[in-house]
């Protein structure tokens, strides 16, 4: 199964971490998430919000404005499954790829 992460360190971070890249379904941002932090960025301006005390949707309220380097968004883009894309695991468990956000100011 190929997971759809990329390893890196973003600003105000100690140390490089595994992120997990999923697609939102406006086309326009990608959700990153990892152990302890969450962010969401429009892949074309690399302009966002990083959260780094907390790694749930919900820590998104209380996200920084970020820019998120320009190697780190290619990466992204470079491993980020197809909006509306699935995978298929084990025991036939399917993965929805897309992330539909519901209330989110854009």
């Amino acid at each position: 199964m190929m997971r759809n992460t990329i390893t890196a360190r973003l600003p105000h971070m100690r140390k490089a971490r595994d992120w997990d890249v999923m697609p939102i379904e406006d086309g326009r941002r990608i959700l990153v998430q990892t152990d302890g932090a969450i962010g969401i960025f429009d892949f074309r301006t690399g302009v966002g919000k990083l959260c780094t005390r907390g790694g749930y949707f919900p820590h998104l309220a209380i996200a920084q404005r970020c820019t998120f380097p320009p190697e780190f968004v290619r990466e992204c883009l470079r491993v980020c499954p197809s909006l509306g894309g699935e995978t298929t695991l084990d025991a036939g468990h399917i993965v929805q790829h897309t992330v539909r956000v519901i209330g989110d100011e854009q």
